[in-house]
Formats: C-alpha cells, sequence, structure tokens
C-alpha cells in the first residue's frame, strides 16, 4: 500500500513579512507596500483572533435549539520592542492613528512585495501603547491593540 501524501509545513521563523501604510492608500500595491513602514522585525507577538457569535433560535414544539452564525468579531493585539534609536514601531503606531496593515504569510520576510504575493490587509486605529512592566533578563516591550475599523481582506493578491 502506498504511504499518503502529508502536506507539508511553513514555520513562521523567517516567513512572515508585517507592513503598515496610510489609511487610504491602495494597500494591495507593491510600490506602496514597498514604501511603507515594515513592522517585521519590531513586533515581538501578532495575535490575530476571528471568533464569530452563535444566535439562538429555539422553537416552540421542538426538543433541541436550533442555531444560527451571528456576528464576527476580530480583535488584534501586538507587541513590540522599544526605546532604539531605530525604533520604528511605537512611532509610527501612535495611539488614534488609523493605518492599514498587509501580512504576507509563507514567504521570506526579507523579500520585497511584489505582485501575485498573497497577503491578508486589515484596516485598524492603533489603541493606547501600554509599555510593559520590566523583566529581567529582558527587553522594553509595548502592547497595543488594534482595532479594527472596516472589515479585514483576507488572501488578497498584491498588484503592481
Amino acid at each position: 500500500m502506498a504511504a499518503e501524501a502529508v502536506p507539508g509545513s511553513v514555520p513562521f521563523d523567517d516567513n512572515m513579512r508585517i507592513t503598515s501604510v496610510a489609511s487610504g492608500v491602495d494597500a494591495k500595491s507593491a510600490a506602496i507596500l514597498g514604501a511603507g513602514v515594515n513592522l517585521t522585525y519590531s513586533l515581538k507577538k501578532f495575535d490575530r483572533t476571528v471568533s464569530q457569535a452563535t444566535v439562538e433560535d429555539p422553537r416552540l414544539t421542538l426538543k433541541r435549539v436550533l442555531q444560527r452564525p451571528g456576528k464576527v468579531t476580530e480583535t488584534v493585539e501586538v507587541q513590540y520592542v522599544f526605546g532604539d534609536a531605530a525604533d520604528v514601531a511605537a512611532a509610527n503606531l501612535i495611539e488614534g492613528t488609523e493605518l492599514q496593515i498587509a501580512v504576507r504569510y509563507s514567504e521570506p520576510n526579507a523579500t520585497a512585495w511584489t505582485s501575485a504575493q498573497i497577503a491578508d490587509i486589515l484596516h485598524i486605529q492603533c489603541g493606547v501603547q501600554r509599555k510593559d512592566a520590566p523583566v529581567e533578563n529582558g527587553v522594553q516591550t509595548i502592547t497595543q491593540t488594534w482595532y479594527i475599523i472596516s472589515p479585514s481582506e483576507d488572501d488578497v493578491a498584491i498588484i503592481v
């Protein structure tokens, strides 16, 4: 009997690029993304969670309660380093700033943005920058919530 094919996997290490661009520009453009702020090496944590509520649909004569899909909630919490002269995250992710965040998976971080790459585009407003408590043998970090202000666009093709 032949062995079944097992799909390969791609590690996150060195295979994710995160770039911010101003709200209102074409975040699907490789040229605009190339001129954006590269947050890839500043982030320590990128926690994007999507959940969906359940709408209960009980019926008078049924023993079971039926259900329907409800509203979708998306949250993003990030943690990034700060304090160095080359710090780009804290300087650009100012509270109240509206940005578009392009997230590209499964390609080396160092690969420049080019057409036909696939990315998620998040439309966010930056929350307050919360300096984290100091830790022994650690680095200075800020934790921040990114508020989704327009539906995210998943798996979009980057254009020239």
